[in-house]
């Protein structure tokens, strides 16, 4: 009889084989991506992957589903720290200082959704994680409203949206040049200082 396996080993499982996948998948990109480049790169048979994940696709949503609780998590402590927007502040500082490369995997994400940019349901898993990212934004938004932190002169939802447009743009950008040609670091000071404004940060 084989020995059983506890769900503890099965999740540390899983997350292997998605910490591989992503690796790979930042490597070669979506398209190029085939399972058995994974079935490789861990300690499981072909029949274990696949017991785990049916497909790449199956592979890359669960990295993105993976992203999703990160982010969610990120904004919450955002959220709890005594001033949110210097906590702000210090992850857009943190940013200026982080390498050009640190953020392949967007380019991944870039490839992926242009790719199924025609299927009506991918058009729909594209808005929902739209939708997700602005939630929370506002959620962190409204809560520096409650705590006297912020007066903001446009609608909460219209700010988050404008947080979002900067940051995708920017983040496409450094996939195609460095940080240098882009004047990176003017352009998250000036983003900073609109945002600060249309939030109406009270203290800064």
């Amino acid at each position: 009889m084989s020995p059983k396996v506890t769900e503890s080993h099965k999740e540390e499982r899983k997350r292997s084989i998605l910490e591989a996948a992503k690796k790979i998948f930042i490597k070669k990109g979506y398209e190029a991506f085939v399972m058995q480049d994974v079935i490789d790169a861990v300690d499981l048979s072909r029949g274990g992957v696949y017991s785990y994940f049916s497909s790449k696709e199956d592979l890359f949503l669960s990295i993105l589903e993976d992203s999703n609780r990160t982010y969610s998590k990120e904004i919450k402590d955002i959220a709890k720290h005594p001033s949110i927007w210097n906590s702000l502040v210090k992850d857009f500082e943190d940013y200026k200082s982080a390498d050009d490369t640190e953020d392949l995997f967007g380019a991944v994400q870039i490839e992926y959704f242009l790719i199924n940019r025609l299927l009506p349901e991918k058009k729909i898993y594209m808005k929902e994680r739209y939708e997700f990212a602005i939630e929370h934004l506002m959620n962190l938004f409204d809560e520096g409203v409650k705590k006297g932190e912020f007066n903001p002169k446009y609608p909460l939802d219209t700010i988050a949206r404008y947080f979002i447009t900067f940051n995708d743009g920017i983040n496409i950008a450094t996939i195609f040049l460095n940080k240098k040609d882009l004047n990176f670091n003017a352009q998250i000071d000036i983003f900073l200082s609109h945002l600060a404004s249309m939030l109406g940060v009270k203290h800064q």
